[in-house]
């Protein structure tokens, strides 16, 4: 063997482990295969449905575009799986295909599936409904009827429109 040969040879077998560990670190990183859309960087918004959000990533697979979002939690939680609803639901909108799922990638690196069901579907607008009914009633006054000298002195007596002068 030359040296030129055994150099060669070495260099490419050290390419070729720094490929296999960079492709190591992805996946336990959580990176799927597929070609990143977005990553951390396009707002979602639907006027229709009156949601809006932006997801961790969003990857092409062949025809589907799927959210991901990820977690610093060890498990799955209800409110993680209502986010990824969300998405689920702007993603759709935004791309015109319906993703079959959406992933949370936990801590630890591993990945849970939610699939995109009628169920999930129901549920995040049932809340989203139940928080804009909310809000509405936050935002109505309270009503109140205070004696006169209690106004004078209350110290948010400049931000209530009740007060007694």
């Amino acid at each position: 063997m030359t040296l030129p040969f055994g150099v060669a040879l070495l260099l490419a077998v050290l390419g070729l482990l720094c490929a296999l560990l960079a492709l190591t670190a992805r996946r336990k990183r959580g990176f799927e295969a597929g070609a990143t859309v977005a990553l951390d960087s396009e707002t979602l918004s639907s006027e229709r449905l009156g949601l809006i959000g932006r997801p961790d990533r969003i990857i092409r697979q062949g025809r589907y575009f799927i959210p991901e979002e990820w977690k610093s939690a060890k498990r799955l939680q209800d409110a993680h799986r209502l986010q990824l609803g969300v998405y689920l639901l702007l993603v759709e909108e935004r791309y015109g295909v319906r993703p079959p799922h959406g992933v949370v990638v936990l801590g630890d690196g591993s990945r849970v599936k939610v699939e995109n069901t009628e169920a999930l579907r129901s549920e995040v607008l049932g809340v989203a409904r139940k928080i804009r009914e909310h809000r509405r009633t936050i935002r109505e006054a309270i009503p109140v009827d205070p004696p006169a000298w209690k106004c004078r002195v209350c110290g948010q007596r400049g931000n209530c429109a009740q007060a007694q002068r």
